[in-house]
């Protein structure tokens, strides 16, 4: 069996993929999945993770309106990724082809349905992008991450809510070899603080600001573990050495599995991978959603805060102040609960099988369809020659 995932863009839509592949594998070990991506830096850095898979890559470039279609760079970078798609599709011959949203995966997922290959599609926000939007219409099946995202895909006519996957490292229960290898206590509350990869410089701000609004009882109390980005060490360091709160700071930390295996609660962006794993190991959240481009992380903070343990703080109108009274609450509250009941965490997220079973699904459709017209053909044949 063999699988070609366009994933391309950002680990937004190349975490989902390497998650579901993970669980197929599992599944079956003799099973072959091809990778298709864009040529951007950070597709390079993630795939290094991906060693041993066969990743490919195809031009392309994001639709900006109906201008787009007047724009002879836009014109010509859509043509080659039909051109590319084509080429890989014919050599490698998938059984099916699964696009993770972005607009790399555009036309992968159009020349596919083009030549008659089952095709299915993954979105993990809440209001869906212009690919995955115009291509439900088309293709054998949308998984969908939230429910409320039927509502936006008309015309769609296979939705199945599946959840977004996440790797299988996050749910393990961490917490003992975080606490070593962060130097923690196991008696204070922890929390993290993820700014994302858009934006990280306003959360890290005001989050070190807010700290001065804290009162020491509270202080006293916790530990943090600060994802900076790209602010220096030495200014997120020192800011928490003078509140007096023991920390380690990070530029970028590849073990999220011990990040989250330690945190009481984080404090984050919106976007769905940092929804999906915060949500597969309850951990209440306060999310700030990216303000800017098209505005869907705010739905995503909105959909996850209604059946999830989290408070949306939008960022136009986040003051220090505002946001020392969201943690407080949340540092109270975590006091709570720990005192109440022991630790323990949701159960193992289902939605890499749900996706898995999916997609088995559409291939499954497409063999019982290739038989019943082997049949018809074979009837026919037999009745002519009679």
């Amino acid at each position: 069996m063999k699988l070609l995932f366009a994933c391309g863009g950002t680990g937004g839509h190349i975490f989902p993929a390497f998650s579901v592949a993970e669980e197929l594998k599992k599944r079956d070990h003799g099973v072959e999945i091809l990778y298709v991506c864009g040529k951007k830096d950070i597709e390079n850095a993630i795939f290094k993770i991906a060693r041993g898979e066969k990743v490919l890559s195809v031009e392309s470039a994001p639709f900006g309106g109906a201008l787009s279609l007047l724009n002879p760079v836009f014109l010509a970078k859509l043509a080659a990724g039909f051109s590319q798609s084509l080429g890989i599709l014919r050599r490698e011959r998938p059984d099916v082809v699964v696009g993770f949203g972005g607009y790399f995966a555009f036309p992968v997922i159009f020349m596919a349905r083009f030549m008659g290959i089952r095709t299915l599609v993954h979105e993990q926000n809440v209001v869906p992008g212009i690919a995955n939007k115009f291509l439900a219409k088309f293709v054998d099946g949308a998984a969908l991450s939230f429910s409320e995202t039927a509502k936006y895909l008309p015309g769609c006519r296979n939705a199945r809510v599946t959840g977004n996957p996440i790797r299988s490292a996050i749910e393990k229960d961490t917490r003992q070899e975080a606490l070593k290898f962060f130097n923690f206590s196991g008696d204070k509350i922890t929390f993290v603080v993820l700014g994302g990869s858009q934006g990280a410089e306003s959360i890290n701000t005001v989050f070190l600001d807010s700290l001065k609004f804290l009162p020491a009882e509270l202080l006293a109390k916790i530990q943090a573990l600060h994802l900076c980005g790209k602010m220096p060490l030495e200014r997120a360091e020192g800011a928490l050495r003078r509140a007096g709160i023991s920390a380690r700071v990070y530029s970028f930390f590849e073990r999220m599995d011990l990040a989250y295996g330690v945190c009481d609660f984080a404090v984050g962006r919106a976007g769905a991978t940092f929804l999906a794993e915060i949500g597969a190991k309850n951990i209440p959240g306060i999310l700030i959603p990216y303000p800017y481009g098209s505005g869907h992380q705010l739905y995503n903070a909105q959909a996850f805060s209604r059946e999830r343990d989290a408070v949306v703080a939008e960022q136009k109108g986040l003051s220090p102040e505002k946001l020392a009274g969201f943690l407080a609450d949340f540092i109270r509250k975590a006091e709570q609960k720990r005192n109440s009941m022991p630790r323990g965490d949701r159960p193992p997220s289902s939605a890499r099988a749900r996706l898995a079973d999916f997609i088995l699904d559409v291939i499954a459709r497409s063999e019982a369809t290739k038989q019943s017209m082997s049949t018809e053909i074979a009837s026919a044949a037999k009745v002519a020659s009679q």
